[in-house]
C-alpha cells in the first residue's frame, strides 16, 4: 500500500465512476482498477462494490476512507512544511476561484505572478464555493478566491477588494429610458439567476430582495450555469441580470443588444477573498500571490481596507531570492468559455498578448502534481457536468509532470 493507492481510492470514492476517477488521477481506467483490486486483495476486505450500473462504498470501505482521507491530509501537511522550511515561496501553490470571478481576474494576474513570482507553481483550480470549501477542508486546495464572508471557524479570509454590480438589461428596455436605477426599479425588473449552487444567485438574491417576493413570469423558473448563458438570452430580449464589475470590463459597442451600467446602490456589491487554513504553513507565499493579485486591480474595483498593498517587502523579497533556474510558464486551463459579451473578447485577448493560448480538453486531478524544477500555472475549471472539471494545457510547456500520461480528452455538460 502507497500514497498512490490511497489517491486511487478516494478518486473514486468521490466520483463513484471508474472512468472518471481515472482522469483524475491521470491514469488509464484499467490502471486504476487494477491497482485498487490488488489493493483489496492485499487488506483482504472489499471497499467498493461494483456493478454494470454504479459503484458503492462497503461499510468496511468507508471505514478505509476515512482514515485514507487523514493519511492524504498529514502527507500534504509534511510536505507543506517541509518546503516552507525551504522556501516558503518556492514550489506549487493550489488556488480555487469561484466560475464568475476567474474568467475575468486570472488574465489579469497571470503575467505580473510568472514575472514577479516565477518561484511558485501555480495551480488554479475553477469550482463553485461549495466544492472549493470541501477541497479547503480535504487539503485539496492550499487557498481560494471566494466571496466572503465564510463560516468556517477553521478558515481565515485575507480581504482583497469589493466588486460593484452592474445591471445588463435589452437595449430596447424600459430602464434604458432611466438615468440612475433605483432599488424599486430592481424590485419591478424580472431578473434572470445563475443555478442555486453560484453563490453570486444568493448575492444578487440579496440585492434584489428576491426572497421577499415571489417570482413569476416565464422566465422565473429559469436558471442558467454561465454568465455568458445569462448574457445571451438578456440580449435576446428575455429579462435583465446581475453581473459582478469585472465582467463587465471591455466597451459596450454601440450595436451590441445588450446595455450594461453600473449601480449606485449602498449593498450592490461583493466582497472577494483569499480564504484559507488556518494551519496552512506557507502564509508568505498567500501574502505575495494577494500583493500581486491586489497590485493588477482596475478601476472598476475597490481594494479593501486590510488588503495587501500593491508592493511590499514580501514581493521584493520574492525577487531577490535565489530561485529555481527554470521560470517557464505552464498553464492548464480548462472548462467552458465563460467569457462574457465584450468582456471575453478582453480576457482572451490578455491571454494572448501574455503568449497563452488555449488548447484541447481533458478532465482535472483534485490535486494537481508539481513539474520539478519549473515556474509553472495549471488551471482546472468545472464544466458543465458539476461531477468533475476539465483542464487543458496552455502553452509554454515545461518539464513533463511526475504522472506522465496526460488526462484522455473528455467532454462535459454542467457546471452547479
Amino acid at each position: 500500500m502507497n500514497l498512490r493507492d490511497i489517491k486511487y481510492i478516494l478518486a473514486l470514492a468521490e466520483t463513484r465512476h471508474f472512468g472518471r476517477a481515472a482522469e483524475r488521477s491521470f491514469v488509464s481506467q484499467p490502471t486504476l482498477s487494477g491497482q485498487i483490486r490488488k489493493l483489496e486483495h492485499e487488506l483482504g476486505v472489499t471497499i467498493f462494490e461494483r456493478t454494470n450500473r454504479s459503484v458503492e462504498i462497503t461499510p468496511t470501505g468507508q471505514l478505509i476512507l476515512q482514515h485514507a482521507r487523514l493519511l492524504m491530509e498529514q502527507a500534504d501537511a509534511i510536505e507543506q512544511v517541509a518546503r516552507a522550511h525551504q522556501d516558503p515561496l518556492a514550489g506549487p501553490l493550489r488556488i480555487g476561484a469561484i466560475p464568475t470571478l476567474s474568467p475575468y481576474l486570472l488574465p489579469l494576474i497571470l503575467l505580473p505572478l510568472r514575472e514577479r513570482l516565477p518561484q511558485i507553481k501555480l495551480v488554479l483550480i475553477e469550482e463553485i464555493t461549495e466544492t472549493l470549501l470541501k477541497r479547503l477542508e480535504h487539503h485539496e486546495v492550499d487557498a481560494a478566491l471566494l466571496a466572503t464572508p465564510v463560516a468556517e471557524p477553521e478558515l481565515v479570509a485575507r480581504p482583497l477588494f469589493e466588486e460593484p454590480f452592474w445591471l445588463a438589461h435589452p437595449r430596447q428596455h424600459p430602464l434604458g429610458d432611466k438615468p440612475e436605477i433605483t432599488e424599486a426599479d430592481l424590485e419591478e425588473t424580472e431578473l434572470l439567476l445563475l443555478s442555486d449552487g453560484h453563490c453570486l444567485t444568493h448575492q444578487v438574491m440579496e440585492v434584489c430582495r428576491l426572497a421577499e417576493r415571489p417570482r413569476s413570469g416565464e422566465m422565473a423558473d429559469l436558471r442558467a450555469s454561465s454568465l455568458e448563458t445569462l448574457l445571451q438570452l438578456v440580449g435576446a430580449g428575455f429579462g435583465c441580470t446581475l453581473l459582478p464589475a469585472l465582467a463587465c470590463s471591455g466597451e459596450n459597442p454601440p450595436d451590441s443588444p445588450i446595455v450594461r451600467r453600473p449601480l449606485h446602490l449602498p449593498d450592490a456589491y461583493r466582497r472577494i477573498s483569499l480564504v484559507s487554513r488556518r494551519s496552512f504553513p506557507r502564509q508568505q507565499a498567500l501574502d505575495a500571490f494577494a500583493e500581486v493579485l491586489v497590485s493588477q486591480l482596475p478601476d472598476s474595483v475597490r481594494p479593501l481596507p486590510g488588503a495587501p498593498a500593491p508592493v511590499t517587502a514580501a514581493v521584493d523579497d520574492a525577487l531577490n531570492a535565489p530561485t529555481p533556474a527554470a521560470a517557464s510558464a505552464s498553464v492548464a486551463a480548462s472548462a467552458p468559455e465563460q467569457s462574457v459579451a465584450p468582456a471575453a473578447a478582453s480576457a482572451s485577448g490578455s491571454m494572448r498578448a501574455s503568449g497563452l493560448t488555449p488548447a484541447s480538453r481533458s478532465t482535472p486531478v483534485s490535486e494537481s502534481k508539481p513539474t520539478s524544477g519549473s515556474a509553472a500555472v495549471s488551471v482546472s475549471t468545472p464544466t458543465s457536468d458539476s461531477t468533475h472539471s476539465a483542464t487543458s494545457t496552455i502553452a509554454n510547456a515545461a518539464a513533463p509532470a511526475e504522472e506522465s500520461a496526460p488526462a484522455p480528452a473528455s467532454s462535459t455538460a454542467s457546471n452547479k
